[in-house]
């Protein structure tokens, strides 16, 4: 048994089957390759902003490394040397800089004197003697600093001596850990013979 439709049914029907048929044609193949075209377009103008940025980085390359040849030389012929119009005023960046680290490790500056410069080849050593009251650690602090730092310091010449326990120290431990220490700090100015 057929159960006949009506032509109006009939034809309502085939055109919504004809439609569903069209929509899942789209919908599986039509739609993917409109995204796929569009992602790709997209794709392609950021690649294309891309290429042009790197073709004007490009452009300014060899300007830009002439640059950073000129200030690798000046940078290499300067670093780690001291600069100054003279000995003294030399001698006073590295008696600044034993005075401000001394002052961070938390130590007592007592006294600092420039020694006479001496001449080394084509360098002059700026020298200077200092004298400070501090722990062993903030000796350690103060001796890193010196050295770790640029102009490039060196330290010679290091007497260090445990100080006399106060009546604070004697009553706990017996031991103080205060020191005296007494070093000379150098650097290299260029400008010699």
């Amino acid at each position: 048994m057929n159960p006949k439709l009506s032509p109006p049914i009939s034809r309502s029907l085939a055109l919504a089957i004809l439609f569903g048929l069209l929509a899942v044609l789209y919908l599986g193949v039509a739609q993917p390759l409109i995204d796929s075209y569009a992602a790709t377009r997209s794709s392609v103008s950021e690649l294309q902003d891309t290429l042009e940025r790197y073709r004007r980085a490009a452009h300014d390359l060899g300007p830009r490394q002439a640059e950073l040849a000129a200030l690798k030389q000046h940078r290499s012929a300067q670093e780690g040397f001291l600069e100054g119009a003279n000995d003294t005023l030399l001698a006073v960046q590295i008696q600044n800089r034993i005075k401000t680290l001394a002052d961070a490790s938390h130590a007592e500056l007592r006294s600092s004197q420039v020694l006479p410069p001496q001449e080394e080849g084509k360098l002059r050593r700026i020298s200077v003697r200092g004298q400070v009251t501090t722990t062993l650690a903030g000796a350690q602090r103060l001796f890193y600093g010196l050295e770790a730092a640029t102009p490039l310091l060196f330290i010679d010449n290091v007497d260090l001596r445990a100080r006399p326990a106060d009546l604070r120290d004697r009553a706990s431990t017996g031991v103080s850990d205060t020191i005296d220490l007494q070093f000379d700090v150098f650097g290299y100015a260029r400008g010699g013979k």
